[in-house]
């Protein structure tokens, strides 16, 4: 026996799933919250104890920042427990850490070394005697510190001649760690983070 089914009732039985599904979207919409992009913008205040360090050769910054593998991502975390992390709740960076790092690390060495140069990635066509500073970030991340939170940036550099004699003396390598306190609040913790990129940034120029 064959079964024949009604065209009418077909395209009604189409309909009815059509309007389902775009009242569950309708729905999902409303109950979703917008999520917030946030980035490393701003120039933040010199520090009042940087100073310039000794070395006025042209510096070119590794546009390969190394960055912890969990920082590879675009949601905004914060350390939760003894080992723990959350994301925060829809605020997400606006461009991959990654990227911006280096762009925004080589904006604020230039600020504080001027005259000397600071490039980014390819080192200036003047003829002048450069190094090659690397740059190797192992923690950036946030705890609550009472109503507040505390972000730490533990980072490590090293120097490589560029263009520069064979046996060049090299600033020597270093070390540092950071923390800058903010609110329990996601703009207060980019800011932060911005904010910790200049004090490295600081730290790396008295150094050398």
């Amino acid at each position: 026996m064959t079964t024949i089914s009604h065209p009418r009732r077909r395209d009604g039985l189409r309909l009815l799933l059509a309007v389902a599904a775009a009242s569950v979207a309708g729905c999902a919409t409303r109950d979703t919250p917008p999520r917030r992009l946030y980035g490393l913008t701003g120039s933040p205040a010199l520090p009042s104890e940087a100073k310039p360090g000794q070395d006025g050769r042209a510096w070119v910054l590794s546009p390969q920042i190394a960055l912890p593998e969990l920082l590879d991502r675009d949601e905004i975390l914060v350390a939760e427990g003894s080992a723990g992390l959350a994301v925060w709740p829809e605020a997400r960076w606006a461009e991959p850490l990654r990227e911006a790092l280096p762009r925004v690390l080589a904006e604020d060495l230039w600020r504080l070394r001027q005259p000397y140069p600071v490039a980014l990635g390819t080192a200036p066509d003047t003829g002048q005697e450069s190094l090659r500073l690397v740059v190797q970030v192992d923690e950036w991340l946030a705890r609550a510190e009472g109503t507040g939170l505390r972000l730490t940036l533990r980072a490590r550099w090293r120097w490589a001649p560029l263009h520069a004699p064979a046996n060049t003396a090299l600033p020597a390598a270093g070390g540092t760690e950071v923390t800058v306190g903010c609110a329990h609040q996601a703009d207060a913790l980019a800011d932060a983070h911005r904010r910790s990129v200049m004090l490295l940034a600081a730290r790396i120029v008295t150094a050398s």
